[in-house]
């Protein structure tokens, strides 16, 4: 309604003595309006041109040792086709921006990008930051055009013909020409609906003044209302009531931390770790099986793996060199030359020191999955709180989740239980029923 109150007052001010700028208005608008008909060409390629020649041998080079692996110029392979590429992509700087980091490009939410992603399995593309922009544009505009034309320097497709000169989008000219006719048609088409609104909005000033007075009205009768006794007492009432609760809801999650997610000294991927590589999680928290605390891994356990892994999929070298820094590893002369630090994580969960919790005894005892209070972990790129780890939040579990007794001596001395599940008496037996809603189980 508010949209439609302010269209009226845009057709208000350009009354009849303002049509002109009415129409100024309309033909402004429509050069802002984003008509994407120029596409990103790239540059044409002289073959007689000895500095055009070096680039293409330049782009060949660097095809060979940065992209043939997973590219060919003519077909698929690991990565997509690379003839024609620049005609999915909006500008040269788009294009080399996806060569020196694609990861960075996806999470844009640039279209082309994320289609070639999910085509290709959501296999992440290195990045190559090592090349210069002039190099991504050897390659593609010069190596890659050149191949796809058949352009061979001394010889090939325009070698006959001195000072040949060959457009790499195979008749983009002519296409950006009829383009720009386009263009030209859309605006005069603009133009015209400008001249058809200004004999519209001549005739709709009347509606327009009638409906501007019932509003006027209406708003002054609203404010009349607004005053009166009853909204005065209703506010007052809503207030307090929204106070209230905002003090009680302050209380009870005084010291609770749900949705903590602190910067940690190394950016440490779960989502990478745990996830994509399918690392178990107690190979770096092996106290979670054995003891009261899950224990956070010592660098040492990071150089397991991160001697010869010395370059991550989104952060290449830089947090490996921080894990590095630490251990006191040397990988230029692969060894230890420092005494290694301890990584000062910052610790995440956090329980009151009244509050007694067995890491053992849930997980290896309760069979409980790690998930189950930290999380999908193994999406999170960056960990935090998942749970509030309340006392009401570990109440309710305990009320509602079932004891493992199959197979289970631990819980062999809970003979009556048994008994009954045998006798078809019990279904299941809850944690509250072996006195897990107890305080002294938590608190002593």
């Amino acid at each position: 309604m508010r949209m439609y109150f302010w269209a009226i007052k845009v057709f208000k001010m350009f009354n009849r003595g303002n049509k002109i700028k009415l129409f100024a208005f309309l033909v402004c608008l429509s050069f802002m309006i984003p008509i994407h008909v120029f596409a990103y060409t790239p540059a044409e390629i002289d073959i007689n041109n000895p500095e055009h020649q070096a680039r293409i041998e330049e782009g060949q080079k660097l095809f060979k040792a940065n992209c043939a692996a997973c590219h060919k110029v003519d077909q698929k392979l690991t990565g997509p086709a690379l003839a024609g590429v620049w005609s999915n992509w909006d500008s040269q700087e788009d294009l080399v921006h996806w060569v020196h980091n694609s990861q960075e490009v996806i999470a844009s939410g640039n279209a082309h990008a994320n289609k070639i992603y999910n085509e290709f399995n959501k296999m992440m593309m290195p990045p190559f930051g090592q090349l210069c922009a002039e190099q991504v544009v050897s390659i593609m505009e010069f190596y890659v055009q050149s191949e796809e034309l058949g352009l061979k320097p001394g010889g090939g497709a325009a070698a006959a013909t001195p000072n040949a000169t060959v457009s790499a989008d195979n008749g983009s000219s002519s296409n950006s020409g009829s383009n720009k006719w386009i263009l030209i048609a859309a605006i005069g088409a603009l133009a015209l609906m400008a001249f058809a609104l200004i004999s519209i909005t001549s005739k709709l000033e009347k509606i327009v003044d009638v409906k501007i007075e019932e509003r006027e009205a209406a708003e002054k009768e609203a404010k009349k209302k607004g005053t009166g006794k009853k909204i005065v007492s209703i506010l007052i009432i809503f207030g307090l009531v929204t106070l209230g609760y905002t003090v009680v809801k302050g209380a009870i999650d005084l010291g609770h931390s749900q949705g903590y997610e602190p910067e940690q000294p190394i950016k440490f991927s779960h989502a990478l770790h745990a996830g994509q590589n399918k690392i178990d999680c107690q190979y770096c928290h092996s106290g979670a099986e054995k003891s009261r605390h899950a224990v956070i891994p010592s660098v040492a356990v990071c150089m397991n793996c991160h001697k010869y892994v010395q370059q991550g999929p989104k952060y290449g070298k830089s947090e490996i060199a921080k894990i590095y820094q630490y251990s006191g590893w040397d990988p230029e002369a692969s060894a230890f030359v420092n005494a290694p630090k301890p990584i000062e994580w910052v610790k995440i969960h956090n329980l009151p020191d009244h509050v007694y919790f067995n890491h053992s005894q849930h997980v290896k005892v309760g069979g409980i999955e790690c998930q189950t209070c930290h999380g999908k972990v193994e999406e999170m790129e960056t960990v935090k709180q998942f749970a509030p780890l309340s006392m009401g939040w570990c109440i309710n579990c305990h009320r509602q989740t079932d004891v493992q007794f199959a197979n289970n001596d631990y819980y062999s001395i809970f003979q009556k239980y048994h008994d009954e599940i045998k006798k078809g008496e019990r279904a299941s037996v809850k944690v509250k029923d072996i006195g897990g809603t107890e305080c002294a189980k938590c608190h002593y």
